[in-house]
């Protein structure tokens, strides 16, 4: 690709079927031969792919972002805050700003059970597109409280439910107390806040503007959420699909990670990232891991295309 200037991050709006006004972050070249298109999960926004979104976009791709509905900027809108809205939401994503050439879909977490969703109930999307996607720290089955059996993993469960059922069963009180609490807190209620620069908010601020409401409808989903047997366009796919998660996740434990594999038995399985937890594109040592995955699967995805783009990407691997 030639090496035209790069961009900064632009920001825009896509408006979903239901109203939903959700906030898009774009980098790299307009016109470049590949978009790969980011979505991250739960309690997090756009800014968890900023590694990633630098590296690609100064090799020539083009980066989409976005906050989650209910999450950053965007707004939570009309319909259920489920996972399959949330599948549904990355389709209008897709379509509103990559509606050709070829893609590369990674989710987060969260944002992998939405691109998970998309595929269970969109296949003929997934048909069409034919996208390489990457699962990063992500699984086909409902969030567990308790990551393992171990007696550590069970006072960890503890403290989790200690927090979340008060959140999901008395939201209005949950608001009450997070209005006073301190503005910097990352679970400060502060409905009139604005985030006006074109970059995402930082992670400690995805909540600053949603009821608790919300966040307890969208925990609810996540609690009684599968896709399993219900991937078989994802697994059509073969080896575009790669799945990616760090050795000592403890939200997504790695006995989710191998029933997403048996799920996809086309896919590539990545062997565990050593040291790496769960927010995988920003850990320490696992964000290399991602941004080289995702680099690999867009120059993959040029050389698929029939585009005279298709050329290797700037500062990509051999």
């Amino acid at each position: 690709m030639s090496a035209a200037a790069r961009p900064g991050t632009r920001r825009s709006t896509v408006v979903t079927d239901d109203r939903a006004r959700l906030t898009v972050y774009t980098d790299g070249p307009a016109h470049a031969g590949v978009t790969a298109i980011l979505s991250h999960g739960y309690l997090m926004t756009a800014d968890v792919w900023r590694l990633q979104a630098r590296e690609l976009s100064a090799r020539g791709v083009r980066v989409i972002r976005y906050d989650q509905r209910a999450h950053g900027t965007s707004e939570p809108g009309h319909a259920a805050l489920t996972i399959d809205r949330l599948g549904a939401d990355l389709a209008h994503i897709i379509d509103a700003t990559a509606p050709q050439g070829p893609i590369v879909l990674a989710g987060h977490s969260m944002g992998g059970m939405a691109a998970l969703t998309l595929a269970a109930r969109h296949p003929d999307l997934i048909r069409r597109r034919n996208p390489h996607v990457a699962l990063i720290s992500t699984a086909c089955s409902r969030a567990q409280l308790a990551p393992g059996n171990h007696p550590l993993h069970w006072i960890k469960a503890a403290v989790r439910a200690s927090y979340s059922y008060p959140l999901c069963w008395m939201p209005p009180a949950a608001d009450v107390v997070r209005r006073r609490l301190p503005s910097r807190h990352p679970w400060a209620l502060l409905p009139e806040a604005q985030h006006r620069d074109d970059i995402p908010p930082p992670g400690r601020q995805a909540l600053r503007r949603t009821p608790t409401g919300h966040i307890a409808e969208l925990w609810k989903s996540l609690r009684t959420y599968t896709t399993a047997d219900q991937l078989h366009a994802l697994d059509a796919l073969d080896d575009r699909v790669e799945i990616i998660t760090g050795a000592l996740d403890d939200w997504i434990p790695l006995s989710q990670t191998r029933e997403l594999a048996r799920q996809l038995p086309g896919a590539r399985v990545h062997e565990p990232v050593a040291g790496a937890g769960h927010r995988l594109p920003t850990d320490r040592v696992g964000h290399a891991a991602v941004t080289q995955v995702l680099s690999e699967m867009a120059e993959a995805a040029l050389r698929a295309s029939e585009s005279p783009a298709s050329i290797r990407l700037r500062g990509a691997p051999a």
